[in-house]
C-alpha cells in the first residue's frame, strides 16, 4: 500500500488538509532521516548526547500526540458508523486492533493512545443550547492531564495511568479529591519513568478508596502462592505471588543481603561479577541454609529491619492505611496491628505532617535509631526511590570536608549510585524534619530549581485519604502499640 499517495491532495488538484498532512509527514521523515545519519556517525560528547536524547524524546511525545488524536478519530469512525465502520472494513474487531496493527505495537499500547486521545478532546455539555453563541465551551474530561499532555510535560503512558485511576474511582470518590489527585499526580509524573510512576499511582488509588483497597488486600492474601519445580535442564524454577504482608520479611531479608553484597562489590571492583538477580539467588540459598541450622554467623542481617508505619490518627480511628517496608502496596489498619505484634518488626507512628512520633525498637542503639528515623522521611533512597536496605546514611554537610554533624538534620538516605552522584556531580541538598529537596548543579539546570525527593516524590500525595467510610465496619480498639 502506497501510504504517501493516500495522504496526497485529492484527485483534481487543490490544497486540502490531507495534502498538507502528507507534506508535513514527508518533511518530518526527511528531518528524522538527517538525525539518523548524524547519530550513525557517533562520537558525540556525553553532554551533547544527553541533549540530543532529550530533544528526540520531546519529538517522540509530539508524534505520540498526533497518534493519540488520529487513534481517537479512528475510534470515532469505527464506533459511530453502521456495521463497525472503519475498523470492521479493514478486518479488525475494533479501533484498538486497528491502531495496533497500523503502528505495529501491542493492543495495550494502542489502548493507551486511545485513552490519551480521549483526554485531549473536549466533552459536550450535558444540556446543549440551541444557540451556538450561548453554548459553553467544551472542556477536557481530565483537564490537568490534557494540559500536561498537550505541553509535552508527561508521557502517554503516565497520563493513561492517571486516567485509568480517575475513571475507576469516579463513582466512589468525591470530585474535589479526584481533582486534587489529578493535579498532584501530573506534577509527580514530570521527569519520572512510567514504571516508577506506577507505584505512586497505586499508593494514591489506595489512599483515595481505602475500603476498596482493604477488600483488595484480602483477595491478595487469599491468592498468595509459591511454586517450585525442576525443568528439563535440571534447573529448579521458582515462581509465585505474595501479598504485601507475606512478602515484607522475604523482601527485607533478600534486599538486605543483596545490598550488603553490592556494597562489598563496590569496595572491591572486579572481584564480584554477579548480577543483582544472581546475588538474590545466592541470598535465598544462604537464608535457607541458615534456617536449616547452619552455624554460620556471617549473614549481614543485623541491621535489616522491617518497619510497619501508620499515622497516629488513623491508628486510633481504625480507618486508614499503613505502609510496610519492601512493598509499594499500602496495608489496612488491621494488618498494621497484626504485624506490629510481631517481635521481629518495628512499628512507627507518624504525626499529621509525617513527622516521627514514636518508634518501637528491639534494642536502643542511637545510630540505628537515627537511620530508622531518616527512613521515615526518605522512604528509601531519597534521590531515586531504591529500597531502604540498599542505602547508606549520607552527611549532607560532609563529615570530613565540612565538619558536618552526625544528626538527623544533616542526614539523608542514598543508595551507592546516588551517593556517588551527589558527591561527584555537585548536587546540593536541603532537608527538614519532613521534606528533602535536591538542588541540581548549574550544568544540569542553570536555574538550579529544587527537586523534591523522598516520600514527597515517590509516595502518594499527603492528605488524600478519606476520613470516613460509611461501608467500613467498626474498628477494634487501638491496642497494637
Amino acid at each position: 500500500m502506497d501510504v504517501p499517495s493516500l495522504l496526497d491532495a485529492e484527485p483534481g488538484g487543490g490544497e486540502t488538509a490531507v495534502g498538507g498532512f502528507a507534506r508535513a509527514c514527508a518533511a518530518a521523515r526527511e528531518s528524522v532521516g538527517t538525525m539518523r545519519a548524524l547519530t550513525a556517525e557517533g562520537g558525540s560528547p556525553g553532554r551533547e548526547v544527553l541533549g540530543q536524547l532529550e530533544a528526540v524524546a520531546l519529538l517522540a511525545r509530539e508524534v505520540d500526540m498526533v497518534l493519540a488524536r488520529l487513534s481517537r478519530e479512528a475510534q470515532r469512525l469505527s464506533d459511530e458508523a453502521p456495521g463497525g465502520g472503519l475498523a470492521r472494513r479493514h478486518g479488525h474487531r475494533g479501533a484498538a486492533d486497528l491502531v495496533a496493527s497500523t503502528t505495529g505495537g501491542t493492543r495495550a499500547e494502542a489502548q493507551r493512545l486511545l485513552d490519551a486521545g480521549r483526554a485531549l478532546e473536549g466533552v459536550e455539555p450535558a444540556a446543549p443550547t440551541s444557540d451556538p453563541a450561548l453554548a459553553p465551551t467544551p472542556v477536557p474530561r481530565h483537564p490537568h492531564v490534557a494540559a500536561a499532555l498537550d505541553r509535552l510535560e508527561i508521557s502517554v503512558d503516565c497520563a493513561t495511568q492517571i486516567i485509568d485511576m480517575l475513571d475507576a474511582l469516579e463513582e466512589r470518590v468525591e470530585p474535589d479529591r479526584l481533582t486534587r489527585a489529578e493535579r498532584e499526580l501530573v506534577a509527580r509524573a514530570r521527569g519520572m519513568s512510567a514504571t516508577r510512576f506506577a507505584a505512586v499511582v497505586r499508593r494514591t488509588r489506595a489512599a483515595l478508596d481505602i475500603h476498596a483497597h482493604e477488600k483488595s488486600l484480602a483477595r491478595m492474601r487469599a491468592s498468595r502462592w509459591v511454586r517450585m519445580y525442576e525443568d528439563r535442564d535440571g534447573m529448579v524454577v521458582l515462581s509465585g505471588r505474595l501479598d504485601p504482608e507475606t512478602a515484607a520479611p522475604v523482601r527485607a531479608a533478600l534486599d538486605g543481603l543483596v545490598g550488603d553484597a553490592m556494597r562489598r562489590s563496590k569496595d572491591a571492583l572486579g572481584e564480584d561479577t554477579r548480577s543483582t538477580d544472581q546475588m538474590r539467588a545466592d541470598a535465598l540459598s544462604a537464608l535457607s541454609r541458615h534456617g536449616l541450622g547452619c552455624t554460620a554467623t556471617d549473614l549481614p542481617l543485623s541491621t535489616v529491619t522491617v518497619i510497619v508505619r501508620i499515622a497516629e490518627k488513623d491508628l486510633h480511628a481504625g480507618l486508614g492505611l499503613g505502609e510496610v517496608d519492601g512493598t509499594s502496596t499500602p496495608v489496612d489498619v488491621a494488618t498494621v496491628r497484626r504485624m506490629a505484634a510481631d517481635a521481629h518488626l518495628i512499628p512507627a507512628v507518624l504525626g499529621s505532617a509525617g513527622e516521627l512520633l514514636d518508634l518501637g525498637r528491639r534494642r536502643r542503639l542511637f545510630t540505628r535509631s537515627q537511620r530508622l528515623a531518616l527512613g521515615e522521611r526518605d522512604g528509601g533512597c531519597a534521590f531515586c526511590g531504591a529500597p531502604q536496605v540498599w542505602t547508606d546514611a549520607h552527611h549532607i554537610q560532609w563529615w570530613g570536608r565540612d565538619h558536618g554533624r552526625t544528626d538527623l538534620a544533616n542526614g539523608v538516605l542514598l543508595c551507592g549510585h546516588c551517593h556517588t552522584t551527589v558527591h561527584t556531580q555537585g548536587w546540593d541538598i536541603h532537608a527538614t524534619a519532613t521534606t528533602i529537596d535536591f538542588i541540581p548543579p548549574a550544568s544540569v539546570d542553570p536555574a538550579r530549581q529544587p527537586r523534591p525527593g523522598g516520600r514527597r516524590r515517590f509516595h502518594a500525595p499527603h492528605g488524600l485519604a478519606s476520613r470516613h467510610d460509611p461501608d467500613a465496619e467498626p474498628a477494634p480498639p487501638p491496642d497494637a502499640t
